[in-house]
């Protein structure tokens, strides 16, 4: 996939809408403790697919990409697409909910691409999150040189994710071909407080979306 928009450009292509597939008619604990209905339950989609890593991957609470770097046999690189401030409504009609924020409450919006060394991107993430619940968190949240998880665990933070979401969608390679590839959509948590909403969507290159 290119990664030609620097971080901090608005992003254009880049949609603000998180891509939240969750069923947002069920009441928002069951959601956040994962108590859905067999058919709801991303768990059960992961099972089917036929890769053992990729399950492990989809259904994994650590790292990504401590994750990728082990299947991917060398260092990974953050690679910031853009990042923006804009109010919760505008990123989806079920995002202040989830992340228990007023709509016209700023979050940050940001694209990043998980990169070879040579600039194959192996995932490219898109993420919602809110602002002002801690200073060293905010750092974490806009680094445009390390990835989100391994600088919230650093922070002290980001221990607790909840699964919401798992399946495949299209990935656009280079040439504008595009291939079916897998995904994960998760919630990472600050203490109690709901901190972002990521998606995650992994080249099937590297990653097997069979």
């Amino acid at each position: 996939m290119s990664v030609p928009t620097p971080c901090g450009v608005p992003p254009l292509g880049f949609p603000l809408a998180f891509p939240l597939d969750v069923p947002l008619d069920v009441p928002l604990d069951a959601i956040f403790g994962a108590a859905l209905d067999e058919a709801s339950d991303p768990r059960n989609r992961i099972r089917r697919f036929e890769s053992p890593l990729t399950r492990m991957l989809l259904s994994s609470d650590g790292l990504t990409t401590t994750l990728l770097e082990s299947m991917a046999g060398e260092s990974l690189h953050l690679h910031c697409l853009a990042q923006l401030r804009v109010p919760a409504r505008e990123t989806g009609d079920g995002v202040p909910a989830l992340l228990r924020i007023d709509g016209g409450g700023k979050v940050l919006v940001r694209y990043s691409a998980t990169t070879r060394p040579t600039g194959e991107a192996l995932s490219v993430n898109h993420v919602v999150a809110r602002l002002g619940l801690s200073p060293g968190i905010q750092a974490c949240l806009t680094s445009t040189s390390i990835p989100l998880g391994p600088a919230l665990h650093a922070a002290g933070t980001g221990h607790r994710r909840t699964l919401l979401d798992a399946g495949r969608r299209l990935w656009r390679g280079e040439g504008g071909l595009t291939r079916t590839a897998c995904y994960k959509t998760y919630l990472v948590w600050h203490g109690e407080e709901p901190l972002a909403l990521i998606n995650e969507l992994f080249n099937p290159g590297t990653v097997p979306a069979g």
